[in-house]
């Protein structure tokens, strides 16, 4: 009989990660984030376009259309959170969640949807800053939100 002989094998890629240097991991986030910024101006200009649609969409008031200013909102919830874009994201998921209270209770309330439009506007044009009014602004919407619950 003959007897069993084993070897351990190395690959390449085992190889290459046990040599010493490469990028550290702090590095390689601001790399990254780097990278997401270049793409800040146009990701703000698709935001512009989105919270037009949103404002067409809350003057219009054409029944049913609850879910496109739901899915709005979302996109623009998707997109604010690639950046630090502060009160925006905050203010786009609360109008998510004012749009599915309401969608959910089937009381559907124009003049709060408009209000959050119009504060996503006004917060853009403010350059998302996270100051005293975009506090207020939050609040109110963070009221209306509750109202609808």
């Amino acid at each position: 009989m003959s007897k069993a002989i084993t070897f351990k094998y190395r690959s390449r890629l085992a190889q290459q990660l046990a040599q010493p240097g490469g990028r550290t991991i702090a590095d390689a986030v601001r790399r990254a984030e780097n990278g997401v910024e270049t793409h800040r101006e146009a990701s703000m200009q698709v935001v512009a376009a989105i919270l037009t649609k949103l404002e067409h969409a809350s003057t219009a008031r054409e029944p049913g259309s609850g879910q496109a200013i739901y899915d709005l909102a979302a996109s623009l919830v998707d997109l604010a959170g690639f950046f630090d874009t502060g009160p925006l994201y905050a203010a786009a998921y609360s109008l998510c969640e004012l749009t599915d209270a309401m969608l959910a209770g089937g009381i559907w309330d124009w003049p709060s949807v408009e209000v959050h439009v119009r504060a996503l506007r006004l917060i853009l044009a403010d350059g998302c800053s996270d100051g005293e009014m975009s506090r207020v602004i939050m609040a109110g919407l963070s009221a209306l939100v509750a109202r609808a619950r």
